[in-house]
C-alpha cells in the first residue's frame, strides 16, 4: 500500500517534470573514507541484500598538502576494488574565503594532481562533485561571497580536470536543498562544463506539520531548490541527475525523522521516474546526522531500502 501511495503522489507532483527514465539508477553508498569505507561495504551488501556498484568519498579541506596526501591514501584503497567512485572535490581550503588566488592559478597543480591520481588508480570514470553544496554557508566556497567568482573558478577547475590524459570524468554541479540567500541558478557555470546535476536529500525539517510523513515529502518536492526544482532545472539544461548523498536518520537537535520507510519508497520512485544515474546512501553515523540502516537502528526504513534496491 505504501508503494502504491508513493506512485500516486509522484504522478501528481513530479512526473510532468521528468526526462525519459534512464536505466535503473546505480547503487552507491557512503561508509567512510578510503580503506575504512572500502572495508565496510561488503557487510553493508550482506546486511541490506543489495549489490553496491559505487562509493562516495570526500577529499580533505584542511590544506592543499593534506588534500593531496589524503587523495593518495584513499585512491590507493579504492584502486584495490572494482568499484565506481563519486569524489567530493573542495574548491578552497578551510582557511580560504576568496576565489582570487584560485582564479590566478595558485591551486592548478593540486587539481591536476588529483586528476592524474584518479586515472593512475583506475578511476578515470570517477564522478567529481566540484565545490558541492555551494549555496549553503558552511563551506569556504559558498557562493554568497562571490557568485561570479565561483562560476569562473568552477570552469577553471573543470578545464584542468578534463585536460588529464585518459580521463572520462563526470563533472557534477551540486547545490544543497533549500539553502542560502542566493539561488543556485546564479552559480550555473555553463552547460559545457557540467555533465550531471546533483542534489543532497536528507529526511530532516523544521516545520511542525512535518510530523506527517506524506506532508513532509511534499515539502521536499516543493522546497526552494527541492526535487521539483531539480527536475525542472535538469530538463532545462538537458542534464542527467545524481543524488550523491541521501538518507533518513536522526540529528542531535531532534530535526531528523528517523525510521521513515515512506521517505525511502518515495525517493526510490522519484529517482526511477527521472533521469537519475546513481544515488549514494549515507550509511554512516556522522556528528550531525546518523542515517545508518545496516545497524538495525531504523528497521522499517532498512526493509524499505532492501525492497527497493535488492534483487527482484
Amino acid at each position: 500500500m505504501i508503494r502504491s501511495f508513493t506512485m500516486m503522489v509522484l504522478a501528481t507532483a513530479t512526473l510532468s517534470h521528468a526526462l525519459p527514465a534512464a536505466a535503473e539508477p546505480q547503487v552507491f553508498v557512503y561508509k567512510g573514507a578510503g580503506c575504512d569505507g572500502r572495508d565496510r561495504i561488503p557487510r553493508f551488501e550482506q546486511v541490506m541484500g543489495v549489490q553496491v556498484v559505487g562509493a562516495v568519498d570526500f577529499l580533505s579541506q584542511d590544506g592543499w598538502p593534506q588534500m593531496i596526501g589524503g587523495a593518495k591514501w584513499a585512491l590507493d584503497c579504492w584502486s584495490q576494488v572494482p568499484i565506481a567512485l563519486s569524489i567530493s572535490l573542495p574548491m578552497l581550503m578551510k582557511t580560504e574565503t576568496s576565489f582570487a588566488a584560485g582564479l590566478a592559478g595558485a591551486n592548478d597543480a593540486a587539481f591536476a594532481q588529483v586528476g592524474s591520481l584518479l586515472v593512475a588508480k583506475g578511476k578515470a570514470d570517477a564522478s567529481i562533485r566540484v565545490g558541492w553544496e555551494f549555496n549553503g554557508n558552511w563551506y569556504p566556497w559558498a557562493i554568497y561571497r562571490d557568485p561570479a567568482g565561483f562560476k569562473a573558478y568552477f570552469r577553471r577547475i573543470v578545464g584542468i580536470l578534463r585536460a588529464t590524459p585518459g580521463q572520462h570524468f563526470t563533472i557534477v554541479w551540486n547545490p544543497s536543498m533549500n539553502s542560502g540567500s542566493i539561488t543556485p541558478e546564479n552559480a550555473w557555470p555553463g552547460d559545457d562544463v557540467v555533465d550531471a546535476i546533483g542534489l543532497d536529500v536528507y529526511n530532516q525539517s523544521w516545520r511542525s506539520q512535518d510530523i506527517d510523513p506524506a506532508v513532509r515529502w511534499q515539502g521536499y518536492l516543493t522546497a526552494n531548490y527541492g526535487l521539483n526544482w531539480l527536475a525542472d532545472f535538469a530538463v532545462t539544461h538537458n542534464k542527467p541527475i545524481v543524488i550523491p548523498e541521501w538518507g533518513t536518520g536522526t540529528r542531535p537537535d531532534g530535526h531528523g525523522w528517523g525510521d521513515d520507510p515512506l521517505f525511502i519508497h518515495n525517493m526510490a520512485a522519484w529517482m526511477r521516474a527521472h533521469n537519475t544515474l546513481f544515488h549514494g546512501y549515507w550509511d554512516f553515523n556522522a556528528s550531525d546526522y546518523n542515517a545508518q540502516l545496516s545497524t538495525g537502528l531504523f528497521p522499517n526504513a532498512a526493509a524499505a531500502y532492501t525492497q527497493e534496491f535488492g534483487p527482484h
